[in-house]
């Protein structure tokens, strides 16, 4: 039975209450809220599963089916980077009402739907058209985008030209190492970017605009032109990353095939557990990130 998605909050404290509790008039247990009431309302808000989107790539089908199904909980203070990607839509479109630019139209095809975030005009192509998607990430998350990785080097002599040993201390005839960043397109990890935004040109090509030439992430880093950002290698609070087109048969093939998982786990209540992938090599699977970690766990393998 496909449900109205999250019903708890889980306070600061650990408390955990119903999500129409909580924001109730005199509602909040702890007598002072933990935030203001809209951004309660705001982080509240997961959307009726409704069949696979273009958006849910990277998504395992367990958590995809939880989420349609389970009673599971929000930790408020989790979801400020919903707010942070919501405002940044929002601010975006407010500016979409120009003769060159097509921004959150909603494209259907069939019973399917998607909303895309810009199509505009491609200003040195004349006939074609370039899709953007915008998105909101931290700077770790950016870093793998772009392909960065850390490399440990050996500092060497000025002078000789030869490893450079300590003198003294505890590391004493040691090689001295040092970390340093290294760019590797080929590792850059946006197979859900890339899936999601090939999804969405498929959406144009079927609704008239089958001159859709480029396809492009425009990041805003969450935490750009801080410390943590510069020891990743991400120097810039703004990036535009190309996104390379694909077939449309393995665009297709892989959302049929996450749909027909998903249906099939709603209607037998098992699901596969989530995929390398899907789990950000194991970092998604843990209460920390996953908000139906518990009923993953009982589900067992």
């Amino acid at each position: 039975m496909i449900k109205i998605p999250a019903k708890y909050f889980i306070c600061p404290s650990g408390r955990q209450i119903e999500i129409k509790q909580c924001l109730a008039y005199r509602g909040c247990p702890e007598k002072e809220r933990c935030a203001t009431l809209p951004y309660l309302r705001a982080v509240s808000f997961d959307r009726e599963y409704k069949g696979v989107s273009p958006s849910m790539a990277g998504n395992g089908p367990r958590l995809i089916m939880l989420k349609a199904t389970k009673d599971y909980a929000i930790k408020p203070h989790s979801r400020t980077w919903a707010i942070l990607g919501t405002s940044v839509h929002g601010k975006l479109s407010m500016h979409k009402y120009t003769q060159d630019v097509l921004a959150e139209e909603t494209l259907s095809e069939g019973e399917k739907k998607g909303i895309p975030d810009v199509l505009e005009e491609d200003e040195f192509d004349e006939g074609y058209h370039i899709l953007t998607d915008y998105k909101a990430f931290g700077s770790f998350k950016v870093a793998k985008i772009l392909g960065i990785v850390k490399k440990t080097v050996t500092v060497l002599d000025e002078k000789t030209g030869e490893p450079y040993r300590f003198k003294s201390g505890a590391k004493k005839g040691q090689v001295k190492t040092r970390q340093e960043i290294d760019y590797r397109p080929d590792l850059a990890d946006v197979r859900g970017e890339r899936l999601q935004l090939n999804r969405y040109r498929i959406f144009f090509a079927r609704n008239g605009f089958d001159k859709v030439n480029k396809l492009r992430l425009q990041i805003l880093v969450r935490d750009g032109n801080t410390a943590i950002a510069f020891s990743r290698g991400i120097m810039k609070p703004l990036y535009m990353v190309p996104i390379q087109l694909m077939d449309d048969k393995e665009v297709l093939d892989y959302y049929r095939n996450l749909e027909r998982e998903v249906s099939e786990a709603i209607a037998s209540g098992y699901a596969r557990k989530c995929n390398s992938w899907e789990t950000w090599e194991g970092k998604r699977c843990s209460e920390a990130w996953c908000e139906c970690y518990d009923d993953c766990q009982r589900m067992g393998e």
